[in-house]
């Protein structure tokens, strides 16, 4: 029953936000714990029958999407704590917003059937529409009409495939499916769920709704956007993709080249922007491409499922705690001090896969359960050079979070607990999981080379950029140099001018007084 109850207070407390005037104040105090009841059913593997519910609603929590309830447990509590300090306007329709999509986002978490995981899917789509018209300025709107119109057609998409399995299937239980991984072959079916479930994620070229969304909703809804509510596509794909025993090499491959196209393709795009929160947007793209070719691999390695899920449990917890973090600082002013920019360099040093931070962690056992393909080396130098690029990007980010220095901002201690939380949490599971393998002088320097490499290029671009301005500025100096001044009218130089080249100044023209003329 604690599933159940779960699922209900977020629920409860949407209700008493549009309840009365003292319901409304105790639902905004406890709206920012709302995901805390989680933690209970996550603990106790607690599960629930409900026939009465729509299609008969079953509640469970298993292995499989396990990383992703700890990651909204901790990472939408201190997300939600930060946004009861930041967000002062609007608060009730924030408030509707983030407990709505918390609703649905436990639901799909929890749902142990189709209709139940479909429904919550389409609930965290729609609610997260009031996230990001909040500010309801024309900008906002216009994020918000991009991103409702990708939200339908990815979910057109996800019931297109739903509604093929439940004509062969009916309303077919989770662990039904996955002891028996052949009733989900239906060629048509699986495509459309990767494809509905890849808008979510951003992946290329359904990454439009990503850059638009985040500039404009508050840094605490950005946090859940882009931390949690996007691996809402990545347990869509482990719930209703898995990699079967007679699918083809070709759609590993193919995955795996749209995941690495995706993993560079969002760095390029992202170092052309000029606001922080865009540049961290492009991150997540990258990030999720990343998490599309570690899925691609499942296909392409025996037995891959199995080796994988951990591996991508962790790298969910890694992206999710970590890009969090980072948004939370937009509205913490990182750049008023030292300590500051040390909280947003943390996370973004561990996005950026440094030795042994978590992103280290996480790529080195990607590694080792790949290393059984055929594509590993190649696989492996790719891994090494996105780490490059996501050096670069965040370091462009940093630069725009140092502009970012309003004293009068004070440090909520939401922002260092999520920073702590995206080091400890990831470590503690891969520790309990033994993803932890020994660190040698070669994987260190498998994970330095990389950040060497876009310090290089730093360095560069920056002697290259003085050069040009200087070049530049020469370049002007002459040209006014050899530059004749303009002749002016005497009519039209200005008083202080006339006067030091003893031009006579204009006479006003008196106009004659007239009899009876006042």
């Amino acid at each position: 029953m604690t599933a159940l109850l779960t699922l209900a207070w977020p629920l409860a407390l949407l209700v008493a936000l549009f309840g009365p005037p003292r319901a409304r104040a105790w639902a905004d105090r406890l709206a920012p714990w709302a995901p805390l009841p989680l933690a209970l059913p996550l603990v106790l593997g607690d599960a629930a029958d409900l026939p009465w519910l729509l299609l008969g609603t079953r509640l469970a929590v298993d292995d499989t999407l396990r990383p992703l309830l700890l990651l909204t447990v901790v990472g939408w509590t201190l997300a939600g704590w930060a946004a009861d300090a930041q967000v002062r306007e609007r608060r009730r329709r924030f408030w509707a917003g983030w407990l709505g999509s918390l609703a649905g986002m436990l639901l799909l978490l929890l749902a142990g059937d189709l209709a139940s995981f479909y429904l919550g899917y389409a609930v965290v789509s729609l609610s997260a529409y009031l996230l990001v018209t909040h500010a309801a300025n024309p900008e906002a709107r216009r994020a918000g009409r991009v991103y409702l119109v990708m939200a339908v057609a990815g979910e057109a998409a996800v019931l297109v495939g739903v509604l093929q399995l439940a004509g062969a299937l009916g309303n077919a239980a989770f662990v039904d499916l996955l002891a028996d991984p052949a009733l989900l072959a239906a060629a048509p079916a699986r495509w459309w769920l990767l494809a509905g479930f890849a808008v979510k994620l951003g992946i290329l070229p359904l990454h439009v709704w990503l850059p638009l969304a985040h500039p404009v909703a508050p840094a605490p809804a950005s946090a859940v956007l882009s931390g949690i509510i996007v691996k809402a596509g990545l347990a869509g794909w482990l719930r209703f993709v898995p990699p079967l025993v007679g699918d083809p090499r070709l759609v590993g491959e193919t995955l795996l080249l749209l995941g690495l196209a995706t993993a560079f393709g969002g760095v390029l795009l992202g170092l052309t922007q000029r606001r922080l929160k865009t540049v961290l947007a492009y991150s997540t793209i990258s990030q999720m491409g990343l998490i599309l070719a570690g899925f691609a691999l499942a296909f392409l390695v025996p037995g891959g499922r199995e080796a994988l899920l951990p591996v991508l449990g962790l790298w969910a917890l890694h992206h999710g705690l970590n890009k969090a973090a980072l948004f939370v600082a937009y509205g913490a002013a990182p750049g008023a001090s030292r300590l500051r920019l040390a909280l947003f360099a943390l996370p973004a040093v561990a996005l950026a896969a440094a030795p042994l931070t978590t992103g280290f962690l996480a790529k080195e056992a990607w590694k080792a359960a790949a290393s059984f393909a055929s594509l590993a080396p190649a696989v492996g130098v790719a891994l090494s050079l996105s780490s490059t690029g996501t050096a670069l990007l965040l370091w462009k980010a940093f630069g725009l979070a140092r502009v970012l220095d309003r004293r009068d901002v004070p440090l909520h201690p939401a922002w260092p607990l999520l920073v702590a939380a995206g080091v400890v949490v990831p470590w503690a599971y891969a520790l309990a999981l033994g993803l932890v393998a020994a660190p040698t002088l070669d994987k260190a320097w498998g994970a330095a080379w990389p950040l060497l490499l876009a310090a290089v290029a730093v360095v560069q671009t920056h002697r290259v950029g003085q050069r040009h301005r200087l070049v530049l500025r020469q370049v002007v100096e002459e040209r006014v140099g050899r530059r004749e001044p303009p002749v002016h009218s005497p009519r039209r130089r200005p008083r202080r001018l006339r006067h030091a080249l003893d031009v006579e100044p204009r006479v006003p023209r008196q106009v004659p007084h007239k009899p009876g003329r006042k």
